[in-house]
């Protein structure tokens, strides 16, 4: 338990963590914070580690040896004793959808062990059902469930309509997949959205048939599902602002001090921001990156909006390029390594087929002078990406533009080496390594390419700024948990995967905190311990450096400090 004491004339006054009021009337007469008695990493190489750090004002006022740091924070300084535990930079997320983990928290939880309860598709129906009795939705609302992953299914399929049905045929009802990229409906679903067997697939989607090849069997992928994904996240401000605030206590509780929310979609969604910012309810740093579709309109005003106010910002513009490698629409350069019945190599979805479209967009976020962060998991994707920055790049050089390159499943040294001539930087989904890694080496990639996904330490060793992110609500946002998997590798069958690509510890620290800074331009006032930075910190059960790294996931955060305020504090 850390123990707070405060300092005055020879007078010693100790507070138990617990003691909140005691605590609250020291906190009211101190102006200076020091943390000290435990293990302090900073991320700053030219001091690792050190004895003590003094907080004024939500900013970092002192950092170094113990008795220079009390020295310097003066004789009322309120006195933390970590007793021990470790305190590091607060985590910055690289890439998540915080909205979209609000909304997920409020359908059933239909993600496998160890993020949910479910193994089969007779457990999906099960939730459902227990769902509709404790939470029946109004006429003509969809009954939902999201993060399904067929591929931990012991029936090793997608479900169908044919398994919704069987719960009900009256109400529509949605599943969706843990990817983001595609769902299920039943046949009420598919009838508000006005799916049947004369419906050609749309641009950028499939529609799954059944063996006749017409009648929907209700998988949808893509573009395919956007227009009942727009009936099943619509939500009234009062329940926007619920989700939101749900999920930022999440992200709190796992030690993010600055969250993404990528891909906004309308103002309402910013206008949320902006009300719990000035109400006091945003209590960690948000940076939002409208989708390209919508950009223009939402980035109007970008030279006054890319700056925090009341804890929210917008960073820049969100381009997705193909999408997700076990729902198969990641875009690659060669075939899937098992082609599925009607295939004849298949390598994917490319969302923008033709190239000049892609360079076309690409050029315009440069003209406006944006920050582009672009969604590209296949390698063929990469390729795309690419050449689009470097259109861009020779219409206007000459600027620091730290375009960001997401997921980045397949990512070959050629192609890292381009990225980082133009001054790109990547960012990898790692937890693809974990929780699909024996499905990649079977089904998706084949047993060589699985081997080199989200090639991390590659790209390291190559100079690109590296970050690895869990893309929640795809994965849940347990940095602690990531890091795990960026530091050993390991599949869900204990296989490690590509040991020549795995992160040593500090490398996934920085990866979580110094770097994530500098890939949103934020490095001066984020990510290390330093004199003049933001007091944005997380407190550890235990220090990752020395611990078995097969036990980093194990360690619990106990506190969350923001500029200098606790957050959250484990009970």
């Amino acid at each position: 338990m850390m123990i707070r004491t405060m300092l005055d004339n020879g007078l010693r006054v100790t507070i138990a963590a617990g003691m909140f009021a005691l605590a609250a009337v020291a906190g009211a007469a101190a102006k200076t914070t020091v943390y000290t008695n435990g293990v302090i990493l900073t991320m700053n190489d030219a001091m690792p580690q050190t004895e003590a750090v003094a907080v004024k004002d939500g900013r970092i006022l002192a950092v170094g040896a113990k008795r220079t740091v009390l020295t310097k924070a003066g004789a009322n300084a309120e006195i933390i004793d970590l007793d021990g535990r470790t305190l590091m930079p607060g985590f910055i997320d690289s890439h998540s959808h915080v909205s979209l983990t609000g909304g997920k928290l409020a359908f059933a939880n239909m993600s496998p062990r160890p993020a949910g309860p479910i193994a089969s598709i007779e457990d999906i129906k099960a939730e459902f059902r227990r769902w509709l009795k404790q939470h029946p939705p109004k006429p003509g609302e969809p009954l939902v469930g999201m993060g399904y992953d067929h591929s931990q299914l012991k029936e090793h399929r997608h479900p169908t309509r044919h398994d919704l049905d069987a719960i009900s045929r009256t109400i529509p009802i949605v599943l969706i997949h843990f990817s983001g990229h595609q769902a299920v409906l039943n046949s009420r679903a598919l009838e508000m959205v006005g799916y049947d067997a004369n419906t050609p697939d749309p641009e950028g989607g499939r529609i799954l048939r059944e063996k006749d090849g017409k009648t929907p069997n209700g998988i949808v992928q893509e573009t395919a599902w956007i227009p009942i994904k727009l009936k099943v996240f619509a939500a009234t401000y009062a329940q926007k602002k619920e989700r939101l605030e749900k999920a930022l206590d999440l992200y709190m509780a796992n030690g993010f001090t600055t969250a993404l929310d990528v891909a906004i979609t309308d103002q309402e969604m910013i206008d949320a921001y902006r009300h719990l910012g000035r109400d006091g309810d945003l209590k960690i740093d948000i940076v939002g990156m409208p989708y390209e579709k919508f950009a223009d309109t939402l980035l109007a005003n970008y030279e006054k909006d890319r700056h925090y106010h009341d804890h929210f910002r917008l960073a820049g513009v969100k381009l997705v390029l193909d999408g997700g490698s076990p729902g198969r629409s990641a875009f690659l350069r060669e075939p899937y390594y098992r082609q599925m019945p009607g295939e004849k190599n298949f390598r994917g979805v490319a969302f923008f087929p033709n190239q000049a479209d892609i360079d076309d967009k690409v050029s315009h976020y440069y003209a406006k002078g944006w920050q582009v962060f672009i969604h590209a998991l296949g390698d063929a994707a990469v390729d795309q990406v690419l050449h689009a920055v470097e259109v861009a790049e020779r219409k206007y050089p000459g600027k620091d533009r730290r375009t960001q390159l997401i997921h980045l499943q397949l990512f070959h040294p050629d192609q890292m080496d381009k990225a980082r001539a133009l001054g790109a930087t990547a960012t990898f989904q790692t937890t693809h390594v974990f929780y699909f890694g024996d499905f990649h080496r079977q089904e998706t990639f084949g047993p060589e390419r699985a081997e080199k996904i989200c090639p991390a330490r590659t790209a390291w060793n190559k100079g690109l700024s590296v970050t690895i992110h869990h893309d929640s609500p795809i994965h849940p946002p347990d940095q602690l948990m990531l890091i795990w998997i960026a530091v050993n590798r390991q599949t869900r069958s204990g296989r490690v995967l590509g040991p020549d690509e795995r992160l040593t510890v500090m490398q996934a620290l920085k990866a979580s905190t110094i770097n994530a800074a500098y890939q949103l331009f934020e490095e001066k006032a984020k990510g290390t311990i330093e004199p003049g930075k933001l007091a944005d910190f997380v407190v550890l059960s235990d220090n990752p450096l020395t611990v078995d790294p097969q036990k980093i996931k194990d360690i619990k955060v106990l506190e969350t400090i923001k500029e200098g305020r606790t957050v959250y504090r484990r009970p």
